[in-house]
C-alpha cells in the first residue's frame, strides 16, 4: 500500500510538471455563416471547419483536447462570393479567435489562407437549343431531316441560379455539299452553369438523292373529234420524273394525269417529227414530291393512220 501511495503521489506530480508546460499545438475552429440570403444554401450548411495554431500552459490547452475546439458565428455579408464561393481573409476573424481562446492562450497563426464555403450545386434536365442552321446539300441532293441527339441534357449549377438556367444553346451550324447522311458533332455555348452532360450533341443531317423513276399514265383526249381514229393513239404513256430515293415509294399513278388537247395534236401530226407530238403531252402532278415529269417515248402518228384531214385543216 506504501508503494502503490509514492507511485500515486509521483504520477500526480509529473502531471502536474507536465502540464504546466508551455505547448504549441493545433486545435479546430468552426465558423458558422449567418443570414445567409434566401435562396442561397451552403454546403455542410453554413459550417466551415478550420484549424489554428495555439501557444500556452499544458492546464489550459487541457480542455481543448476533449472538446470540439471553439466556435464562433460569422455574417453572410463579411464574405465576398465568386460564384460557387464565399471567401474572406482569416484576419477578419483574428479578434474573434483570440477572444474565444481567452487571456491564457495565445493565437500563433491560421493553418488556412482564408475562409472559404461553397455555394451547394443542382442539377436540371433543360432542352437543347438550337442555334442558327446553315446547311446546303451538294447538287442532285436535299436535306430531308436535321435531328439533335439528345433534345434533353443535364446542367449542374449553383443552386440560387438552378432558376435561371432555361436551356442549353448551340452554336451556328454551317456545312455546305452534303450529299449522304451525315452526324456532325458539336460543344455548347458557355452559359450559367457549372457543367453539362453529355458534352457534346449531335445534329443528324438526312439527305437523300434525287433519282429518275418512270410510270405509266393513262391518257386523257380533249376536244377530239369523233371521226378522229383513237386506236392509231396511246392509251398509255410512260411519264419521267425526278423524286428523292427516300420518297420513292410513296409516289403513285394516281399522283399524275397526263392530257392531249386535239389542236395540238393536229399541229403535231401536220409538221410531222419537227412537231415532236412527246412535247404536247399536259403532264399535271399533285403529289409534292415529284418535279420535273414529263411524257417520254411517244412517235408521232401519220395523219392518213389517224383518219386526220389535212386539207380540212
Amino acid at each position: 500500500m506504501v508503494f502503490l501511495f509514492f507511485l500515486l503521489v509521483s504520477c500526480s506530480l509529473w502531471l502536474s510538471l507536465t502540464l504546466n508546460r508551455i505547448y504549441e499545438t493545433d486545435i479546430s475552429v468552426s465558423v458558422q455563416v449567418e443570414n445567409i440570403p434566401e435562396g442561397v444554401a451552403l454546403e455542410n450548411d453554413g459550417e466551415i471547419a478550420m484549424r489554428v495554431v495555439v501557444r500556452g500552459e499544458g492546464t489550459d490547452l487541457f480542455g481543448h483536447f476533449f472538446n470540439d475546439g471553439i466556435g464562433l458565428s460569422v455574417d453572410y455579408a463579411s464574405f465576398v462570393r465568386s460564384r460557387g464561393r464565399l471567401a474572406m481573409p482569416v484576419n477578419a476573424i483574428r479578434s474573434k479567435v483570440i477572444e474565444q481562446l481567452g487571456p491564457s492562450l495565445t493565437l500563433k497563426s491560421f493553418l488556412v489562407d482564408s475562409v472559404t464555403a461553397n455555394v451547394k450545386r443542382a442539377t436540371a434536365m433543360v432542352p437543347v437549343k438550337q442555334g442558327h442552321i446553315g446547311l446546303r446539300a451538294a447538287e442532285g441532293c436535299e436535306i430531308v431531316s436535321v435531328k439533335y441527339v439528345p433534345e434533353e441534357v443535364r446542367v449542374t449549377t449553383l443552386v440560387d441560379e438552378a432558376t435561371v438556367v432555361k436551356e442549353v444553346r448551340t452554336p451556328v451550324l454551317a456545312c455546305d455539299g452534303l450529299e449522304r447522311d451525315t452526324v456532325l458533332e458539336m460543344t455548347f455555348l458557355p452559359g450559367r452553369y457549372i457543367d453539362v452532360y453529355p458534352e457534346r450533341v449531335q445534329v443528324r443531317v438526312g439527305v437523300s438523292k434525287y433519282v429518275n423513276r418512270t410510270i405509266a399514265v393513262p391518257v386523257e383526249y380533249v376536244n377530239f373529234p369523233s371521226d378522229v381514229n383513237l386506236g392509231f393513239l396511246p392509251q398509255d404513256v410512260n411519264v419521267v420524273y425526278e423524286v428523292l430515293e427516300v420518297n420513292e415509294s410513296r409516289v403513285k399513278a394516281d399522283d399524275f394525269s397526263v392530257r392531249l388537247r386535239f389542236d395540238d395534236y393536229a399541229y403535231s401530226v401536220i409538221v410531222g417529227a419537227a412537231g415532236d407530238l412527246e412535247k404536247k403531252f399536259a403532264v399535271s402532278v399533285t403529289s409534292p414530291l415529284v418535279k420535273n415529269a414529263k411524257v417520254v417515248g411517244v412517235e408521232n402518228v401519220e395523219s392518213a393512220d389517224a383518219g386526220l384531214n389535212v386539207d380540212a385543216l
